[in-house]
C-alpha cells in the first residue's frame, strides 16, 4: 500500500472512531424529539407502555366473540372435502362437537399462562436472562399490534380476490399473535415498554404510502418476527408457542413475494429511484435499534450484530424477490454492513476482534431442520450459506 493510500485509512479509521461516538451522541439528542413528533400524529391508537390499544381490552368482546369466531367457524375441508380446501386442524377433521373444541387461540392461551411454562421458564434462566428475553418478546408482542393495525389498513389497498382474502387472514393471525404473546409475556415476567428506536421504526412503517407500507410490513417486519421466532424457538418457555407462529409469519412473508409475480407490483414501484430510496431509509430508525436490544440479545447467549446480519441479509432477498429492491444492489448493502459491524466491533469492543468476519453469512445448522426448510422455502435456497460447524 503506498504512502497516501495508508493515510486515507488511517483517516477514515479515526473519523470512525471519534465520529461515530459524535455522531451517535446527536442522534440520541433527536431520537426522543422525533418520537414526541410522531405520537402527535400516531398512525393508530396503540400504547405499547400499557400494552394495549387504548380504549380498554373489552374482554366480553376478545374472550366471547373473537375466540369463539375461531372455534366455530364453517371449515370446508370437513363440510365440503370435494372443494379441495385444507382449512382443518386434526381435531376438527375427527368431528369432535364443536362445543368440545379448543380453537387455536384458546389453546395458545393456556399453553402461554401454564404455570408449569413458569416454571420451565424460570428454571432454565437467571433472573437477568428472564428480564432480557421479557425484553425481546415484549419487542415483538408490541410489533405484532402494529402488524394488526397496518395489515388492516392493506387489506383494501391490495388488488385481487386472493389477495384480499391473503391480507384478511392475516389480521386475524396477527390478532391471534397479540393477544396470545401479550399474555405471555405478562405470564413469563412484565411487558417492557418499546425503545424510542422501535417507536419510531414501527410507526414509520405504519404511517407510510401503501406500498412502501407492504414492504416495511411484510418484507421486514415479518422477516424480523421470523427470524426472533426461529432463534427462540426451542427457548425453555417460548418453546410452546413461537414455532406454532414461525408458520403464520412465514405465509405472511411469502405474500409479497407472490403478489409481485401476479404482475401486481407497479413497474414504477419497482424501479424508481425515489421508491428504492425510500425502501432504504426506512431503516435507517431501524440501526439504533440494534444497539437498543444488543444487552437483551448478549444476556441470552446470542449474537445481536450476528442476529440482524441474518435477517437484513434475508429481508433484502425477499425484498428483491417481491419487486422492491433497495437503492443499493444488495451485495453492497450488505457489504456496507459488514463493514460497519466490524468496525464497530473493532474500535469499540477490540477484545471481540479476531478478524474480518462476515455477519450476514446465513448456515442451514443455525436453526432448526423443520424451519430451516420453510425458510428456505420462502427466503430462497440460496440464502443459506454451507453446513454450520459449530
Amino acid at each position: 500500500m503506498n504512502t497516501m493510500a495508508a493515510m486515507r485509512q488511517k483517516a477514515t479509521w479515526a473519523a470512525f472512531c471519534h465520529g461515530g461516538p459524535l455522531a451517535a451522541a446527536a442522534y440520541n439528542w433527536v431520537e426522543p424529539r422525533w418520537r414526541r413528533k410522531l405520537e402527535r400524529t400516531q398512525a393508530n391508537d396503540y400504547d405499547d407502555r400499557a400494552h394495549a390499544f387504548r380504549g380498554g381490552d373489552m374482554e366480553e368482546l376478545t374472550r366471547k366473540v373473537y375466540e369463539k369466531a375461531l372455534r366455530k367457524i364453517w371449515k370446508a375441508e370437513v363440510q365440503a372435502p370435494y372443494l379441495g380446501f385444507h382449512d382443518a386442524t386434526e381435531v376438527e377433521k375427527l368431528g369432535v362437537d364443536p362445543d368440545a373444541q379448543k380453537g387455536e387461540t384458546d389453546e395458545l392461551m393456556e399453553r402461554a399462562t401454564s404455570e408449569d411454562v413458569r416454571r420451565e421458564f424460570e428454571e432454565a434462566f437467571s433472573p437477568e436472562q428472564r428480564e432480557a428475553v421479557c425484553k425481546l418478546m415484549s419487542l415483538i408482542a408490541h410489533g405484532e399490534a402494529y402488524a394488526l393495525y397496518t395489515s388492516s389498513t392493506l387489506l383494501p389497498v391490495v388488488t385481487g380476490t386472493g389477495s384480499k382474502m391473503g391480507m384478511a387472514m392475516q389480521v386475524m393471525e396477527e390478532a391471534k399473535h397479540f393477544i396470545v404473546l401479550r399474555a405471555m409475556v405478562r405470564t413469563l415476567g412484565h411487558s417492557v415498554p418499546l425503545h424510542d428506536s422501535a417507536f419510531i421504526t414501527f410507526e414509520k412503517i405504519a404511517q407510510a404510502r401503501p406500498y412502501l407500507k407492504l414492504y416495511g410490513m411484510n418484507v421486514v417486519l415479518e422477516s424480523f418476527a421470523t427470524s426472533l421466532f426461529a432463534q427462540f424457538a426451542d427457548f425453555p418457555g417460548l418453546r410452546h408457542i413461537l414455532p406454532v407462529f414461525h408458520l403464520d409469519e412465514s405465509r405472511h412473508v411469502g405474500f409479497p413475494k407472490n403478489y409481485y409475480e401476479a404482475g401486481n407490483v407497479p413497474e414504477e414501484v419497482t424501479n424508481s429511484r425515489r421508491d428504492r430510496l425510500a425502501r432504504e431509509l426506512l431503516l435507517l430508525p431501524a440501526a439504533k435499534l440494534i444497539w437498543d436490544y444488543k444487552d437483551a440479545f448478549e444476556a441470552v447467549g446470542m449474537d445481536c450484530f450476528g442476529f440482524f446480519g441474518r435477517f437484513v441479509a434475508k429481508a433484502t432477498r425477499l425484498a428483491e424477490n417481491s419487486g422492491m429492491p433497495l437503492l443499493r444492489p444488495r451485495e453492497e448493502f450488505l457489504a456496507i454492513l459488514n463493514l460497519f459491524f466490524n468496525s464497530c466491533v473493532r474500535a469499540f469492543e477490540p477484545e471481540k476482534f479476531t478478524g474480518y468476519r462476515d455477519y450476514t453469512e446465513l448456515h442451514e445448522g443455525e436453526i432448526r431442520p423443520d424451519i430451516l426448510a420453510i425458510e428456505k422455502e420462502v427466503f430462497g435456497e440460496d440464502v443459506f450459506g454451507i453446513p454450520y460447524l459449530g
